[in-house]
């Protein structure tokens, strides 16, 4: 460049040249958490939201990518979110004591925010889901859950903390059986009308219909009824977080009779 340079387009040349250097060293060595925080309070942000955004960061559930026959069969991972007015450790606290009780799942707590659930198979387990699901409760139908809880400072009090938590349940199963029994089914139909309209070559225009419109529509709603499955799944979890935010506890059977005899004692009264 032979031409001379004004003080504007000195000025901005040396700030982009600012903005590649600080990218080029962002991308070798990332950023560390406290410069980001600084940098954040130096425009004005409260450094507060910037540490609870990174604590957020740190969760590792996400929702998971749209699939193909999400629309027919639901996803694969019902992920739920909220926030509650409790500590980490009552959040993950309610939470187990309704999985474990409740919902008869085995859970393990292997650091203060995170929890691992998995649904039992014993009879046992199996009976009480029975017994629960009779009354309306007990209808997580997930074969492993998967939740994480942090802390949050901004719109938090010493009486009234605030804390981020994410549940996600692994419905893989229960679409994967839809899909195969509903394709299955309609395949059966498809293939049934092929063999009447052979058989019956003279009525074959009445024959395939016949055979393979009701399985075929009976297959797609056995297919679609997986919507129906997430859609109760994320019901049910939402109702665990409002039953944990409410401080609700679950109850045994003799714990229920009891409730139960006070209602009808103070109903005599």
């Amino acid at each position: 460049m032979r031409e001379r340079l004004d003080r504007e387009a000195v000025d901005r040349i040396l700030a982009r040249a600012h903005r590649l250097e600080n990218a080029a060293s962002v991308a070798d060595s990332g950023v560390e958490p406290e410069a980001l925080i600084a940098a954040a309070e130096e425009v004005g942000i409260d450094p507060n939201a910037v540490r609870d955004s990174l604590a957020i960061e740190r969760i590792s559930i996400v929702a998971p990518p749209a699939r193909r026959l999400d629309r027919l069969a639901g996803s694969t991972e019902v992920v739920v979110e909220r926030d509650l007015h409790l500590t980490v450790d009552q959040t993950i606290g309610g939470i187990e004591a309704w999985l474990t009780s409740l919902h008869r799942l085995t859970c393990d707590r292997r650091s203060d925010g995170t929890l691992f659930a998995r649904r039992r198979n014993d009879t046992s387990a199996r009976i009480g889901r029975m017994m629960s699901a009779s009354r309306g409760d007990g209808r997580l139908a997930a074969s492993s859950l998967v939740v994480q809880a942090v802390a949050q400072t901004v719109g938090s009090t010493p009486t009234r903390p605030r804390t981020l938590v994410r549940i996600s349940a692994d419905r893989s199963g229960p679409r994967q059986t839809r899909l195969v029994g509903g394709g299955s089914l309609a395949g059966t139909g498809v293939a049934g009308g092929g063999v009447a309209a052979l058989v019956l070559s003279g009525e074959a225009l009445v024959a395939f219909p016949v055979v393979a419109v009701p399985l075929a529509v009976g297959g797609y709603f056995l297919a679609r009824s997986g919507r129906g499955h997430a859609d109760r799944l994320e019901l049910e979890l939402e109702r665990v977080l409002s039953r944990v935010e409410r401080g609700e506890q679950p109850t045994g059977l003799l714990g229920r009779m009891a409730r139960r005899a006070q209602r009808t004692a103070t109903g005599w009264r």
